[in-house]
């Protein structure tokens, strides 16, 4: 048996050891809990000043947030650009899990900075109004670094996130299809809802600038116009803010040059600056002493300043249209040019004559399907209403003497002297004039044909002089082309692989043949008044229909002073 002053030894070692047992159990847990708590409260430090935070804390107002605007938007039965908008943001963060993209310990990263210089630099995408809310950016981004600990930070660090996605979309969506204020409208809905995931690459990737800008249309004329603009932005400036007398000579006259003072560049002997500026002065009325004054140059960077929202009207024109494929054919109208497009570069060029300002040509996009070799022409009724009929009238030998006869609408050849030719309406909605396929035939030898609701297509024609004029705005609103044969011949080479035709033996046949190409090539036929050289310099066309001032106004109102 042990004695009794063992047994207490014992129990207190043991007694001992159950304590410091216990106390570093307790003190662990108290760690735990200390550390738990910290994992859960991070602090971070914003402007030296340290602020206590949750790191999921933003993740889930986000959640909130979003799931709100969501049950918003449907009710919401509009196509409004802002509801569209919406739902685009929403989606946005569904697919991130409601993870912020511009924010990060309660810091803005690096996507931020990119996102809101390229929205800082929208001007040079032809955006001339703060369509971003970019001010509101750097306001909410601003007042947050003012707020720190204040019980509004997190709802404003929450404003910044939200509107900054808001207006990355926005961006994206302006940069795809061009500004759209009414409603984005359901031929875009397709397009549209690739946005969110294509922003969510970019902020994944922390490759912002590429991603967002590969939204742009992939054409030609958009390429070189968006690459010369920033140029010309460099030189409107430059101008701007320059005093008048120190204003290089060289800047000077490129500045007169695209506003249509001077025709050439460059002064020189057959050019002289003092000629020029006096022809300002004289357009402007204002009093003239040959040098660039006060008021000579208040015009000009007006005159600039008007160019500039000339350019953003086409980039805008260039987005709406609705591009498929690389290669097509770009007729601009008041360039009095056909390009040929070929995996998206430049082919070929064609002079062409289109429409008058009483018949003007329409602005389309369709797809050529048919060459057609020594057509006929079936004269359009209100080119028999308002010119033929008169004549016919008149004369009753005109219809014969040039090639014309009359026929019914199974095409059958009807005698045209059982037509009333008096009557108001002679021919009504049975009988129409065609002129047969023949040398002096209006369409002349070749003939391109693509649908469309205006009954205008492209054609030869025997007016060869036209050509040599530098404004060509001669015909009914069809679009005359200049070498028609070299067209036809491409066409038939490339887009009808099943049948391989020479243009030339066709036409000398002198019988209608018509090729149904096997594949189609789009044609865009459009209004674009200025574009941008190889060289980066602006080229600008005469508004030949006179729509640039009032689409200027609609689009960008309340800028300018026209």
């Amino acid at each position: 048996m042990k004695s009794d002053d063992t047994l207490l030894v014992l129990d207190y070692s043991y007694k001992k050891k159950k304590f410091l047992s216990t106390t570093v159990t307790y003190i662990s847990l108290i760690l735990f809990f200390i550390l738990l708590g910290s994992y859960k409260y991070p602090t971070t430090r914003i402007n030296n000043k340290l602020v206590i935070t949750s790191s999921n804390q933003i993740q889930n107002l986000l959640e909130v947030q979003i799931t709100s605007l969501s049950n918003q938007t449907l009710y919401d039965t509009s196509r409004s650009i802002n509801n569209q908008l919406n739902l685009l943001l929403v989606e946005f963060y569904k697919n991130r899990e409601y993870k912020p993209a511009w924010i990060q310990n309660f810091r803005t990263n690096h996507s931020f900075a990119s996102i809101l210089n390229l929205l800082d630099s929208s001007a040079y995408f032809g955006f001339p109004i703060d369509y971003f809310n970019v001010e509101k950016i750097h306001f909410l981004d601003t007042e947050t670094k003012n707020l720190i600990n204040n019980k509004d930070f997190l709802k404003q660090r929450m404003e910044l996130e939200l509107t900054t996605t808001y207006s990355a979309l926005k961006f994206m969506l302006y940069l795809k299809h061009g500004i759209i204020e009414a409603d984005t409208s359901s031929a875009f809905s397709s397009n549209i809802k690739t946005l969110p995931e294509i922003l969510n690459n970019a902020v994944n990737q922390f490759n912002i600038k590429e991603e967002i800008l590969s939204v742009q249309p992939d054409l030609v004329q958009h390429r070189n116009l968006l690459n010369s603009l920033s140029y010309f932005i460099d030189l409107h400036y430059s101008i701007k803010y320059t005093t008048p007398a120190f204003i290089d000579d060289k800047l000077l006259a490129k500045s007169l040059y695209y506003t249509g003072i001077i025709g050439s560049p460059v002064f020189d002997s057959t050019n002289l600056k003092s000629d020029a500026l006096y022809k300002l002065a004289e357009e402007y009325q204002i009093p003239n002493d040959s040098l660039l004054n006060i008021l000579t140059h208040e015009a000009l960077v007006s005159l600039l300043e008007y160019r500039y929202f000339q350019t953003c009207l086409n980039l805008n024109r260039l987005r709406n249209l609705n591009q498929n494929g690389d290669n097509y054919l770009f007729v601009n109208i008041p360039e009095f040019k056909l390009h040929v497009i070929e995996s998206n570069k430049e082919k070929e060029e064609f002079n062409v004559i289109v429409g008058t300002t009483e018949t003007p040509t329409p602005t389309l996009t369709s797809n050529i399907e048919k060459v057609i070799a020594n057509p006929f022409w079936t004269v359009p009724r209100s080119i028999v209403s308002n010119e033929m009929l008169r004549k016919i009238r008149k004369d009753s030998t005109y219809l014969k003497r040039n090639g014309y006869f009359v026929i019914n609408n199974y095409e059958e050849t009807v005698d045209e002297s059982q037509i009333n030719w008096n009557d108001v309406d002679p021919l009504g909605k049975k009988y129409w004039i065609r002129q047969i396929n023949s040398s002096k035939n209006a369409l002349g030898q070749v003939k391109f044909m693509f649908p469309n609701d205006y009954s205008v297509y492209l054609h030869d024609t025997q007016s060869k002089g036209l050509f040599k004029k530098d404004n060509r705005t001669f015909s009914h609103g069809c679009i005359r082309l200049e070498n028609p044969n070299k067209l036809a011949q491409y066409l038939t080479d490339n887009y009808n692989t099943q049948n391989k035709s020479d243009i030339g033996n066709l036409i000398s046949a002198n019988k209608r043949h018509i090729i149904d190409l096997s594949e189609k090539i789009e044609i865009h036929i459009q209004y674009i008044t200025c574009s941008g050289a190889q060289n980066s310099d602006m080229i600008f066309f005469n508004d030949v229909y006179n729509k640039d001032k009032e689409e200027i106004k609609a689009i960008f109102p309340n800028q300018i002073e026209i």
